[in-house]
C-alpha cells in the first residue's frame, strides 16, 4: 500500500509539474536568487572589505550590507511564504474533487494528506535542487556586477559556501512546511461535499451590491487622481501623506471589484460596445473572473508597484555613483587639521612610501570673524526651512551644518587647487571675490530675490559663482568658500590647515587605515571628526579628517551597491511571484474556458480567431494589475526623482528612472505572457 501511494504520488508530482510549470520555474528562480544573494555575506573576499581593525569590526558599509540583506531576506520570505501557502491552497482546491473521489473510494484522510504532502514535497524539493544548481551559475554574474559596482575587478571564482546552502534550504524548507501544514489541517477539517463543492465557490456571482460597489470604482480613481493633485501642487504633508497612503491600500483592493460591479452594469445597460465583434464573450469572461479574484489583483498590484518603485530607485543610485562621486571626492587625498601650524611631515613620508603623488600642496582656509554667508545659507536653504522654534534648538542645528565663520582662501592657493584638479585657473581684480559652492547648492539659491553677494560686506566687488567640485563637505569650507585676492588674508585668522594631494596611479585603499594609526587614530572613531562639518549635505558623506578617495569611493560605492542590490533583488522576486499567479490563475481554468471556445468553434469561429480572443483575453487580465501599479508608481517615482535631483544637483529626469525600470519589467512581462499564451492554447485545443 506504501508503494502504490509513492508510485501515486510521483505520477500526480509529475502531473503537478506539467501543469504549473511557471509556478516550478518561479521556486527555482526565487531560489537561485536567494542562495545568489546570500552569498554576498558568506563570500570571504567580501567579508575582508567589510571589516577593519585588528578586531575585525564591521565598516559603515558592512553593517548596512547585513541590515539591509536582512530586510530584503525577510520582505522576500514573507512574499514567497504568501506565494507557496496560495499555490498550495489553489491546488487543493483544483483537486479537491479527486481527493473527494479517493475518500469515497475507501481512502482515509490520513493517506490521501499523506499523498498531498508527498506530492508537493517532490515538487518542492526538485525546485530547490534545480535553483541551487542554477544559482551557482547566477552567483556569478552578480559578483561580476557587484564587483563592477564598487569599482573591482572579479575573478571567476567557484565559492559554494555551506552557509548560504544551509540558510537557503532553511528559509526555503520553512516557507514550503509551514504552507503544507497549514492547507494539511484545512483538509482534515473538511467533509466529502465540502471537497465536491471546493472549486465551484468563486463559480458563483453576486450581483446584490452591485449599486454599491460601482461607487468603489469612482473612489479609487478619483483617490489617484487626488494624490497626482497633491504631488503636481507640491502640497504633500506629513498627515496627508499617512491618509493618502491608507486610501491607496483601499484603492488596490477596491478597484477590481468597482471595476467588475461597473462592467456588469454597462453589459446590462447594453452599452455599444457589447455588439463590437467578441467584446461582450471578453467583458463577461473579465468582469467574473475579476470579481473572484479582486483580493488576488489588488495584492499583484501592490507587488507591481514595489517593483517598479524599488527598482527605479536603485537605478537612480546607481546614476548617483556613477555621476557624483568624482564630484564629492575630486582629490586622491585630503587632510585637514585644527592645528593651523601643522606641516604635515608625518603623513606626507607615509604617503610618498605608499604612492606616488603628481602633485600636493599645504596651505590654510581662513576666517575673519563674520558668518554672513553661513547665516544667508541657514535662511535661504530648503533643508533648514522647518526652522525650530526654539532659538537654542535652531542654533544647535547651524552648529551642526556649518562652521562658525565664514571661510576664506586666497586665489593663488585656490589656483593651485585648481590646477591640481585639471580646471582652468580664474583671474581676480585686486577689489574682487568670487563665490566657489557646489552645484547642487548653487542650483538651489540662484532663482533667489535676495542674492547671496548681497548678504556679503566684505568691501569687494562680486566677481561670480564657480561650482566644481572642490571638497566642499568639510575641507574647502561646507556649501561654500569665499576666494579673495591674497592681500585681503592679511587681516584674517588661519582656521584650518590643510593638505591635498593628487597621485600618479592607483592609491592603496589601506593607505586610509595607515594615516588614520600614524596620527594616533582609529578610522571610524575620529575626534576630530566631529567638529568637520558637511553643511546641507544629507546624502552619504560623513565627516573626516582624513580622505583617502579610493577609500572612500570603495565605501560610498559599497554601501550604494548595498541599498540598489536588495531593491533590484525585491523588485524581480516580487515580478517573479505576480507574474506566476496570474500565469497559473488562468491556466488552472483553462479546463472550464476549453468547453467555453469549442462552443465558439461550434458557432463558426475559426481556430485562429479563437487564439487571437485568447490573446485578447489573457493581454486584458494581465494587464489591468500592470496598468494600476504604473499609473500610481509613476507619480511616485516623479515625486522620489524630483526630491532626488534636489538632494543631489543631479539632473537626469526621473522618467529616465522609472523607463528603464519599465522596460526592464516589460520584459520579464512578454515571457511570462508568451508561455501562459501557448501553454493555454494548448490546453483548451483537442
Amino acid at each position: 500500500m506504501i508503494f502504490m501511494l509513492n508510485k501515486l504520488a510521483l505520477r500526480n508530482a509529475r502531473r503537478l509539474w506539467k501543469d504549473y510549470l511557471n509556478y516550478f520555474l518561479t521556486l527555482c528562480m526565487i531560489t537561485a536568487l536567494t542562495f545568489s544573494f546570500h552569498s554576498l555575506l558568506f563570500s570571504k573576499d567580501i567579508y575582508e572589505m567589510i571589516h577593519f581593525g585588528n578586531n575585525g569590526e564591521l565598516s559603515t558599509a558592512g553593517t548596512m550590507l547585513v541590515t539591509f540583506m536582512a530586510v530584503s531576506t525577510v520582505a522576500i520570505l514573507m512574499i514567497v511564504a504568501w506565494l507557496i501557502n496560495y499555490m498550495t491552497r489553489f491546488i487543493l482546491e483544483k483537486r479537491s474533487r479527486e481527493f473527494a473521489i479517493y475518500l469515497l473510494s475507501g481512502m482515509k484522510k490520513k493517506q490521501i494528506a499523506a499523498l498531498y504532502m508527498k506530492e508537493n514535497f517532490y515538487l518542492g524539493i526538485s525546485a530547490l535542487f534545480a535553483g541551487l544548481l542554477l544559482g551557482s551559475g547566477l552567483q556569478q554574474i552578480l559578483f561580476y556586477v557587484f564587483y563592477k559596482s564598487i569599482g573591482k575587478n572579479y575573478r571567476v571564482n567557484i565559492e559554494i559556501s555551506a552557509g548560504s546552502i544551509l540558510l537557503t534550504i532553511i528559509l526555503y524548507g520553512a516557507c514550503f512546511m509551514i504552507a503544507l501544514f497549514r492547507n494539511k489541517k484545512k483538509f482534515f477539517n473538511m467533509e466529502i461535499i465540502s471537497l465536491l463543492n471546493m472549486d465551484r465557490q468563486n463559480e458563483t456571482v453576486n450581483e446584490k451590491r452591485n449599486a454599491i460597489w460601482k461607487w468603489l470604482f469612482y473612489l479609487s480613481i478619483g483617490n489617484v487622481l487626488f494624490l497626482y493633485f497633491l504631488i503636481f501642487t507640491g502640497r504633500i504633508t506629513k498627515w496627508a501623506a499617512v491618509f493618502e497612503m491608507i486610501g491607496l491600500v483601499f484603492t488596490f483592493y477596491f478597484f477590481y471589484l468597482g471595476l467588475s460591479a461597473f462592467l456588469m452594469k454597462y453589459i446590462k445597460s447594453k452599452g455599444s460596445l457589447i455588439y463590437k465583434k467578441d467584446c461582450l464573450f471578453l467583458m463577461r469572461q473579465f468582469s467574473s473572473k475579476m470579481r473572484n479574484t479582486c483580493f488576488v489583483l489588488g495584492t499583484l498590484s501592490l507587488l507591481f508597484m514595489f517593483a517598479l518603485v524599488g527598482s527605479s530607485l536603485a537605478f537612480m543610485l546607481s546614476d548617483y555613483q556613477n555621476k557624483q562621486l568624482n564630484v564629492e571626492y575630486p582629490f586622491d587625498i585630503i587632510l585637514i587639521s585644527d592645528n593651523t601650524e601643522n606641516d604635515f611631515v608625518k603623513e606626507g613620508t607615509l604617503i610618498n612610501e605608499n604612492t606616488v603623488p603628481r602633485s600636493t600642496l599645504k596651505y590654510c582656509v581662513y576666517q575673519n570673524g563674520t558668518s554672513e554667508m553661513v547665516d544667508y545659507l541657514y535662511q535661504n536653504l530648503r533643508l533648514f526651512s522647518d526652522k525650530d522654534s526654539d532659538p537654542a534648538m535652531a542654533e544647535g542645528r547651524k552648529a551642526a551644518a556649518y562652521y562658525d565663520y565664514d571661510v576664506y582662501m586666497g586665489i593663488t592657493d585656490y589656483n593651485s587647487l585648481r590646477k591640481m584638479l585639471g580646471l582652468t585657473p580664474v583671474a581676480l581684480q585686486d577689489n574682487q571675490y568670487l563665490i566657489h559652492m557646489p552645484n547642487r547648492v548653487y542650483q538651489e539659491i540662484k532663482d533667489r530675490s535676495e542674492k547671496p553677494q548681497n548678504s556679503l560686506h566684505i568691501g569687494l566687488d562680486f566677481a561670480g559663482f564657480m561650482t566644481e567640485g572642490f571638497a566642499q563637505n568639510g575641507h574647502n569650507g561646507t556649501d561654500f568658500l569665499l576666494v579673495v585676492p591674497d592681500k585681503r588674508l592679511a587681516g584674517m585668522k588661519k582656521y584650518f590647515s590643510l593638505m591635498a594631494v593628487m597621485a600618479s596611479g592607483n592609491v592603496p585603499e589601506n593607505l586610509s587605515e595607515s594615516l588614520y594609526e600614524s596620527a594616533g587614530k582609529i578610522r571610524g572613531y575620529d575626534e576630530l571628526a566631529d567638529y568637520i562639518k558637511i553643511g546641507s549635505e544629507e546624502l552619504f558623506l560623513m565627516p573626516a579628517t582624513i580622505q583617502v578617495k579610493s577609500r572612500e569611493v570603495l565605501e560610498l560605492k559599497f554601501l550604494m551597491s548595498t541599498l540598489s542590490f536588495p531593491l533590484f533583488y525585491i523588485g524581480l522576486v516580487f515580478l517573479c511571484v505576480a507574474f506566476t499567479v496570474l500565469s497559473v490563475q488562468q491556466l488552472s481554468d483553462s479546463n472550464k474556458y476549453k468547453f467555453r471556445y469549442q462552443i465558439l468553434n461550434k458557432l463558426g469561429i475559426g481556430k485562429k480567431k479563437i487564439r487571437n480572443v485568447v490573446a485578447k483575453q489573457l493581454f486584458l487580465y494581465y494587464l489591468c494589475p500592470v496598468i494600476l501599479s504604473v499609473i500610481i508608481s509613476a507619480v511616485f517615482i516623479l515625486y522620489v526623482g524630483r526630491q532626488f535631483v534636489i538632494y543631489t544637483g543631479i539632473h537626469t529626469e526621473w522618467i529616465l528612472y522609472f523607463g528603464i525600470s519599465f522596460v526592464s519589467f516589460l520584459g520579464i512581462y512578454v515571457l511570462y505572457f508568451a508561455v501562459t499564451y501557448f501553454q493555454f492554447n494548448k490546453n483548451i485545443e483537442p
